[in-house]
């Protein structure tokens, strides 16, 4: 029963164990008396001590006066109802929260110790979930000939750096650049690994974080003609009602994020327009620009036409 007060065998002859039988239990042979009353007191004035500390009053008739005990002192200590609480376990789970490297850039710096080897180094936070801190352990994993590997974490299987050609990893063969392998909330991308044939390793490594961004300016010399002379070999000018997603000159902008980002064109310097009543070419500037995700590593920025000019472009993912 649960009135602690005042605690079993309070007035009654007690003994504390001895060392052996705190080691072995009661010996065989008829209980000791004392003993048994100075365990079960010890047991009762401390819960007992418990409940009255957290004000709550002992009673016979309820069994669960310790629990409420607990939850008052924690209400108490941190002013709210524990029963509304979460459990990390439960935070891990449902966190829509993408991870985060505790670092400037979001990257974890892989590198390559030797001709076959890849190493991930020691001592360097991210956030899974947003709350739980994960500290990685120098690792080195072996690498072959001619191979592009992902290096990976999940919550199961920690780190395993995995050849993209895996039949496990990629059923169908995807290109490595796929979305399907960008970082998620629980399986995460830090890197992608590319051997040659004498199995030296290039390293690329990405961004991690919640929220990753970018952004950039060019002039229009990388990114399209400027003049109007479509006779020229060089001459980037594509068709007025191609799809975006099918343009082809462009200039490429390296981002290396964990997850393949959106991208907007934030603004276009030195756009001339034409004021032609005979609406000829001679009169006019046409213009084409844009920009569009390539994968994760890179993006597409292009402004095509027949003057100079120059555009800024923002990523985020």
């Amino acid at each position: 029963m649960a009135d602690w007060s005042p605690p079993f065998a309070n007035a009654g002859e007690k003994r504390l164990p001895t060392p052996e039988e705190v080691a072995n239990g009661f010996p065989c042979g008829p209980a000791d008396q004392r003993l048994f009353n100075a365990l079960f007191n010890r047991l009762e004035a401390e819960l007992g001590d418990l409940v009255g500390y957290a004000g709550i009053t002992p009673s016979d008739a309820d069994n669960t006066t310790v629990r409420q005990a607990v939850l008052a002192l924690i209400a108490a200590a941190t002013g709210g109802n524990p029963a509304g609480y979460i459990l990390m376990s439960q935070a891990r789970a449902r966190l829509p929260i993408f991870p985060e490297v505790l670092n400037t850039d979001g990257r974890i710096v892989v590198t390559s110790p030797g001709t076959g080897q890849v190493r991930l180094p020691g001592g360097v936070d991210f956030l899974h979930r947003g709350i739980f801190t994960v500290t990685t352990s120098q690792t080195d994993f072996a690498t072959d000939p001619s191979k592009t590997y992902h290096l990976r974490w999940d919550p199961t299987n920690g780190f395993r750096l995995i050849d993209v050609a895996n039949n496990v990893y990629n059923p169908t063969a995807l290109v490595e650049t796929n979305i399907k392998f960008d970082s998620t909330f629980d399986d995460i991308i830090f890197a992608r690994v590319i051997t040659n044939s004498s199995n030296v390793p290039t390293i690329t490594n990405l961004a991690n974080k919640n929220l990753l961004t970018a952004d950039g300016f060019g002039a229009s010399a990388p990114y399209g003609d400027a003049g109007y002379n479509p006779s020229s070999p060089s001459f980037q000018w594509e068709n007025d009602v191609m799809d975006p997603k099918l343009i082809t000159h462009y200039a490429t902008q390296s981002v290396n994020f964990a997850r393949t980002p959106q991208v907007y064109i934030t603004a276009v310097q030195d756009f001339w327009v034409g004021n032609n009543p005979a609406f000829d070419a001679a009169g006019f500037s046409e213009i084409s620009m844009g920009a569009r995700a390539l994968s994760r590593y890179s993006i597409a920025v292009w402004a095509q036409g027949d003057q100079g000019h120059a555009t800024a472009w923002a990523a985020r993912a």
